[in-house]
């Protein structure tokens, strides 16, 4: 009988980790689809586009912080339409403001064709240190809002030139 007992509780102790981890891995899932959910927004001249966030990465270089987002953006619109890169905008938790960088490879425009779409887009942001100790969101049309961080800090220290992906706002 002991025994018996003993199987038992060792096979219910295995199917509440089990539906643990399902629940876990349910949840990671939720929080990716939410990420990646699409936002229709406007251009400041009226017209319709769609931007759905991809991944963000966050790393460290000698001159200070880096937060690089990749947006996938849709124009449902038969004519072609160009946004301007300043129009993203990313705060912070303390209110501050950034604006993406248009040095190197990123141009000031980003073209959209007609009924097309760019599927990568990256966003460079040079930010404070302390940028990410609480939310940060991404202005991704005129008054239109996306929260790319959770409030909770990230407490990582990343060494000069170390990078980290990030596919879900909890990081």
């Amino acid at each position: 009988m002991n025994r018996r007992i003993q199987k038992l509780v060792a096979v219910i102790t295995l199917a509440v980790i089990g539906v643990s981890f399902g629940l876990l891995a349910l949840l990671r899932v939720q929080e990716a689809k939410e990420f990646r959910r699409p936002h229709t927004v406007q251009t400041y001249g009226g017209t319709n586009y769609v931007v759905q966030l991809t991944e963000v990465v966050v790393g460290k270089t000698e001159t200070g912080c880096v937060l690089i987002v990749y947006l996938r953006l849709k124009n449902p619109n038969p004519y072609d339409v160009t946004l301007r890169r300043n129009w993203f905008v990313l705060a912070d938790h303390a209110k501050d403001y950034y604006l993406p960088s248009t040095t190197g490879t990123q141009t000031e425009l980003i073209k959209l064709p007609a009924k097309g779409v760019v599927d990568r887009e990256m966003l460079s942001f040079t930010v404070a240190d302390d940028a990410f100790a609480g939310a940060v969101a991404l202005m991704v049309g005129r008054q239109y809002m996306v929260l790319l961080k959770d409030e909770e800090p990230f407490e990582v220290r990343l060494r000069d030139g170390e990078f980290r992906s990030f596919r879900r706002r909890h990081w």
